[in-house]
């Protein structure tokens, strides 16, 4: 039997009972790629607008399509500013990722985008959200603050020292520690074993799990990486990206038949 569709707070309702949640980076403009990854199980689809080549017309498309599905809608923006938030979240998003947090007045932005006032400025315009939820326009603004993920990357070893500033701000739902960049800030990219980079993951790790209000998250490279995650305290974990599973699987059916 499937699982049963998602509806306005599932995602959050989640986290709050300390559940991980799974999801994928979804970085091609495509409806079918979005149906095909929301009925895989995930708890999340997190459409990639900050290195993909996804405009907000797709973005519309790809949120309507995880209708009917267990798997909730973000998106990942490149800044907190209202003009990339607002239309994402207007297309029906419950969550949104915002990149590269490396201080208190910039965890602030983010909140500010999201919210409603008097929590946030967000802009009144919900039509197509209301439509997505199933919901009347002025019960989704009354539910849109405490439904809609805000979420958080640490991405340097600035974000990292300024952890206890950034997570004394009120209104962040997940903290996630990007390994990616932050070892490229470390001058050690991709080398995901380094002792100097485990060693700052690990340090954030603990600031955020020991704040308990906010759930922890990061990228798992592997099942197995996934599962240390999960044994760390992490409840949001992104296991890759539609073009990684299309690309390996290819590649090793090739493989596998040259061999």
């Amino acid at each position: 039997m499937s699982a049963p569709a998602g509806t306005l707070g599932t995602l959050r309702k989640s986290l709050a009972e300390g559940r991980a949640t799974l999801g994928y980076l979804v970085t091609t403009p495509s409806v079918q790629i979005a149906q095909a990854l929301a009925r895989t199980g995930v708890d999340w689809l997190m459409i990639d607008t900050e290195h993909a080549p996804v405009g907000i017309e797709s973005v519309a498309a790809m949120i309507a399509a995880t209708g009917g599905t267990p798997a909730t809608p973000i998106v990942r923006v490149p800044a907190a500013r209202p003009e990339l938030v607002k239309p994402v979240l207007d297309c029906g998003a419950l969550g949104v990722v915002f990149p590269q947090i490396a201080t208190r007045q910039e965890a602030e932005a983010t909140v500010q985008a999201v919210r409603y006032a008097p929590k946030g400025q967000r802009g009144y315009g919900p039509t197509y959200a209301a439509l997505r939820w199933g919901l009347p326009n002025l019960e989704y603004l009354r539910s849109a603050n405490d439904a809609v993920l805000n979420v958080v990357l640490i991405e340097s070893l600035a974000g990292v020292d300024a952890l206890d500033d950034i997570l004394s701000v009120s209104g962040l739902d997940v903290v996630a520690v990007a390994r990616g960049d932050l070892s490229q800030n470390l001058g050690v990219a991709g080398q995901f074993d380094h002792p100097h980079l485990r060693e700052v993951v690990a340090k954030a790790e603990a600031k955020i799990l020991a704040h308990g209000e906010v759930a922890l998250g990061g990228i798992a490279f592997s099942p197995e990486d996934a599962r240390a995650m999960i044994g760390r305290g992490h409840r949001f974990i992104v296991l890759g990206s539609d073009a990684g599973l299309i690309s390996g699987a290819a590649q090793r059916t090739v493989q596998a038949i040259r061999a």
